[in-house]
Order: structure tokens, then sequence, then C-alpha cells
């Protein structure tokens, strides 16, 4: 959800104490364990938030874009340090301002302070609706719907998934090696096809890939 708040509304006395800050694609601009010191407003672009655990696999859980905050969470709950890598998937213009500044912001402008809980909460609340969902789903599943919600809507005889294995494994929060299972499994079954290494589906792929599904195994 974006934020709902008009930037030429800004009060003066916080744009000054503000600066617009590109990262270029891959680039983080904030790293899980930092210093939780400013908040970043995306102008710009599109960013990925991922947490990287001690197995070393990434699961990317969400995405920002324009009009989305980076660093409020950890500065309203007066945390220390980022919960999360946030990296940028494209070009990004930032609007980076300090976390003092951040929370003056919020104290003097009622109307900001609103958008902020109202956007917070448009976070949160998927969140806890699908809380240790996909931690106790098998990874075959995972993969499935992954598969489905990409696909989406489209409307196409062939669907090409041009994502990495690692792009995949990280999103779905699994292995590249079980991503390889699930794929190998998936194709035996004759749900996806492969086209250089890339998963496809065709049209009677699409529709049999939509229906309910429950792998009852792990991969």
């Amino acid at each position: 959800m974006k934020l709902e708040y008009p930037l030429d509304k800004m009060p003066a006395e916080i744009l000054r104490h503000t600066t617009r800050k590109i990262f270029l694609p891959g680039t983080a601009v904030v790293s899980k364990g930092g210093r939780a010191e400013h908040v970043y407003l995306i102008l710009k672009g599109s960013i990925r938030v991922s947490n990287e655990f001690i197995s070393g696999q990434r699961y990317t859980f969400a995405r920002l874009d324009t009009m989305e905050l980076i660093g409020d969470l950890e500065v309203l709950a007066s945390q220390a340090v980022y919960s999360a890598t946030c990296e940028a998937t494209v070009s990004c213009e930032c609007l980076s301002m300090s976390a003092a500044t951040f929370m003056h912001w919020m104290k003097i402008d009622s109307a900001f302070a609103v958008a902020v809980a109202r956007q917070l909460a448009s976070k949160m609340y998927p969140t806890s609706n699908e809380n240790g969902r996909i931690k106790f789903q098998p990874s075959l599943d995972r993969l499935h719907d992954y598969l489905c919600k990409r696909l989406g809507n489209i409307d196409t005889d062939l669907f090409i998934l041009h994502t990495s294995r690692q792009q995949i494994a990280d999103d779905i929060g699994t292995s590249v090696k079980t991503v390889n299972r699930g794929v190998t499994k998936l194709k035996e079954a004759g749900l996806i096809g492969l086209l250089h290494g890339k998963i496809t589906l065709t049209r009677e792929q699409q529709v049999r890939i939509q229906e309910p599904f429950a792998s009852s195994e792990d991969i």
C-alpha cells in the first residue's frame, strides 16, 4: 500500500533535513543487523525485502514500490537494528531522513502520522493472517503456489518463467537444490515443461496447475 500523503505538504522544517539518494540495482538500501538510524521513502523504483539465515538460505518475503517506507517499523518499535535486508531490484531513488527527523515529522503532522499507521497496518495484516503457513507447508506445495501466483491472469499460449532458480528459492524460502527437485517432480507430473532450463506452461498446463494441489510430502 502506498503512503497516502502528498509530498508537497511536507513541512519545510522536515524537508530541510532530508536527502535524495540513488541506489543502483543490487545495492542494499539497508542491511539486516545494520543500525536502524534512518528511514527511507521510495520515490522511484522497486525494493526486494529478504532475510538471510545461518543456513545460508535467503527468503524474499516482500517487495516495496514507490511511496512506501523502509525502516519505519524498526524506528517506531525502538529497535536498534534493521530486521531485514532491503535491496534495489532496479535503479531506485529514495528520500532519506534520520530516525529523529522521521519521529519529529510524525509528531508535528497528524496527516502523515495517520498515513504511516495505515501503511504499517497494510504491511502487518497479511503477515499476521498467513503466520506460520509457509513455514509448515511442504516445499513442493510452496513451489506450486508460487507458480500459480506468477501465472496470475496472464493470457498466453505458452507462459515462460524467466526467473532464475536462485530467485525462486529466495522467494519461497528454500534452497536451489530443493527447487530443482520440485521442478523435476512437477515436470514428471505433466504440470510444467522446460525450455532451455526455464519453466514453461502450455494452455493445458496453465489450467491444470490452477487446480487444488497438495503434495503431502516435502522435497
